[in-house]
């Protein structure tokens, strides 16, 4: 099953594992095993699925502004709006930013602000922030990672140092 977005591309599929190495999900999940995870973006949940089935019972909290209409994977769903939840939320060891405008194919602005890439930092250990090739990153510290998929970018951002990294 497919969960198309309005502008025509598809935000989510089930099971997760269909499209698991031709989609851009497998890049939204954590390099490590995590202790908690905050998706901001949440669609219908196939980032959350892969990442129960590589890590288990990982406690994950997602915020999106639509609520889907089913809800496949065990998560604490928010409906909000991710940049002002992130403002107020809790810490998490990783927060994923997949949130996108739906009326063209790119991130939406308040990601490349600098306001936001503070608050986020500020809340996690560990930060992916997905985005496209022309994406604005500089209010982010260089990644230690930047993978691609077409014109998708994944950044892959080390805030604090990780123990279950293989990063020096």
């Amino acid at each position: 099953m497919n969960i198309e977005n309005p502008a025509g591309g598809i935000d989510s599929v089930y099971p997760c594992t269909e499209y698991l190495t031709f989609g851009p999900w497998i890049y939204l999940v954590p390099q490590y095993k995590p202790q908690s995870v905050l998706m901001l973006g949440y669609a219908g949940g196939t980032a959350a699925g892969l990442i129960r089935l590589f890590y288990g019972d990982v406690p994950i909290t997602a915020v999106d502004l639509e609520k889907p209409n089913q809800f496949f994977y065990d998560v604490d769903f928010v409906q909000a709006d991710a940049q002002e939840f992130v403002e107020d939320c809790g810490r998490f060891d990783c927060i994923i930013v997949d949130v996108w405008d739906h009326t063209r194919p790119e991130p939406c602005g308040f990601v490349s602000t600098p306001e936001f890439a503070e608050a986020a930092m500020g809340k996690c250990d560990y930060l992916i922030v997905a985005g496209m090739d022309d994406t604005d990153m500089s209010a982010y510290p260089r990644p230690v990672k930047v993978l691609s998929l077409g014109r998708l970018r994944f950044h892959y951002i080390v805030v604090n140092r990780i123990a279950q990294l293989p990063i020096r």
